[in-house]
């Protein structure tokens, strides 16, 4: 069989399990860049090599996103006139029948810990996930899901209190659009990188480019 490699196409004999276990190896991954004032792609990188890994991590492939996406929590809180400065407690806070029978959830910061008040801020910036999961309960999953979506998440998001956290599944070139509403004064412009379509003559058939839609106040990106 012919392999992979970085330093071009190796031609070997492997077994199936060998074949796992050498592929395993490398990390699958992709990669865009989008300016966010008109919504033009700048680059997309799929993945390693077309030629062996037929598929696109940029807007095929998902992955539970995690902390990425604690920043739409913060942008309702802002949104709903609180403020960098705005302090809250990083204490346990617990969740009331998350199931529907009665089951409760009470999340954890990564290393256990907890203390007094943190700013917003602080908060954060150290991805303290009490302090999130506490503005998850004050602002409602529903609201986080909305101004998601007006973000430019498109992927199904459930409205549990778990999404502050980053339970969902999304793809690299979502989750890049909805982070340059942020970096573009709260305006959503939907990627893409078609701009137009010509004839052999240069003639311009179609033109193309995103539709500038305001997603939150320029004060809430701010913020």
């Amino acid at each position: 069989m012919e392999i992979f490699s970085y330093e071009g196409p190796v031609d070997t004999t492997m077994t199936p399990r060998d074949s796992v276990k050498y592929y395993s190896r490398f990390l699958e991954t992709g990669f865009v860049s989008i300016n966010p004032k008109n919504g033009q792609i700048k680059s997309w990188v799929g993945g390693i090599d077309f030629q062996f890994f037929k598929y696109d991590h940029v807007d095929k492939g998902t992955r539970q996103v995690g902390s990425t996406f604690k920043p739409f929590v913060y942008g309702v809180a802002m949104k709903e006139n609180y403020d960098p400065c705005s302090e809250l407690l990083n204490q346990p806070v617990t969740f009331e029948n998350v199931d529907g029978n009665g089951e409760t959830w009470t999340p954890k910061n990564a290393d256990g810990q907890f203390g007094g008040l943190m700013t917003l801020r602080e908060g954060m910036a150290s991805s303290t996930n009490l302090i999130t999961a506490r503005l998850m309960k004050e602002v409602k999953p529903f609201a986080v899901v909305e101004f998601a979506r007006a973000a430019g998440i498109e992927s199904p998001l459930e409205a549990v209190p778990s999404l502050c956290l980053g339970t969902t599944d999304l793809k690299v070139k979502e989750l890049t659009g909805a982070y340059a509403t942020f970096a573009n004064s709260g305006v959503h412009i939907k990627p893409y990188f078609i701009t137009r379509i010509e004839d052999r003559f240069g003639n311009v058939l179609a033109n193309f480019g995103g539709e500038p839609k305001e997603a939150f106040s320029a004060k809430t990106a701010y913020k």
